[in-house]
C-alpha cells in the first residue's frame, strides 16, 4: 500500500512551455512597454527636442532604445542635472565605442549625483539591449536626483515619499 497520495504533475498540467528565466524576462519587458511612452515623453520635453526630430522617430519606428543606444539625449540629460560633470566630454560620433563611452559618461554622472548602484543599468543593458527595463528605472532615478539639483528637470515615475517615522512613546514605567 502506498502512502502518497498526491500526484505528481504532468508537463501537460503545468505551462511548460516556458521556464522562469523567460517567464522573468517577458515580465520585465512588458513593464518596459508599458513605461516606455512616459519615458520617452518625459526626455524630448525636457531637452526640448523639436517636433519635427520626435515625428522623425516615430516614422522610422524608434523605440527608446534606439534613440537612447548613441548617449547623446542621455549626456544632454546628464549636461542639465550635472554640468560640470563627465558628461561634458560627450562626442557625436556613430564608432560602437565612442557610443558606449557616451553611455558611461552618463552613468557616471548617475553616480556623482547619489543614484543608487542597483537603479544604475549597465552600459550592455542598452547598448546590446538585454535589459531595457533597467534603463527605465534609471532614468526614473536620474529624474529625482537630477530635480534635486535642477528643478527645471521635471520627476517621472512614482515620487519619493519623505514622511518621517513615527517615534514609539516610552512605557509608562520608563518615564521620568
Amino acid at each position: 500500500m502506498s502512502y502518497y497520495t498526491r500526484k505528481e504533475p504532468s508537463a501537460s498540467g503545468q505551462n511548460a512551455s516556458t521556464n522562469l528565466d523567460q517567464d522573468l524576462h517577458l515580465s520585465r519587458d512588458a513593464k518596459y512597454k508599458k513605461s516606455e511612452a512616459e519615458v520617452k515623453q518625459w526626455i524630448f520635453t525636457t531637452l526640448n527636442v523639436a517636433d519635427d526630430k520626435v515625428q522623425e522617430f516615430e516614422q522610422h519606428n524608434q523605440d527608446l532604445i534606439d534613440i537612447l543606444k548613441d548617449g547623446e539625449y542621455l549626456c544632454k540629460l546628464g549636461d542639465l542635472a550635472y554640468p560640470e560633470g563627465p558628461t561634458k566630454k560627450y562626442k557625436n560620433l556613430r564608432m560602437p565605442f565612442v557610443q558606449m563611452e557616451n553611455i558611461l559618461f552618463f552613468l557616471k554622472t548617475c553616480e556623482y549625483l547619489g543614484v543608487a548602484h542597483d537603479e544604475i543599468f549597465q552600459t550592455i543593458d542598452l547598448f546590446e539591449r538585454s535589459d531595457p527595463y533597467q534603463v527605465i528605472i534609471t532614468l526614473i532615478a536620474f529624474s529625482r536626483r537630477a530635480n534635486e539639483e535642477n528643478p527645471k528637470v521635471s520627476v517621472i515615475g512614482p515620487k519619493v515619499v519623505r514622511v518621517k517615522p513615527q517615534v514609539p512613546k516610552k512605557p509608562i514605567g520608563l518615564r521620568s
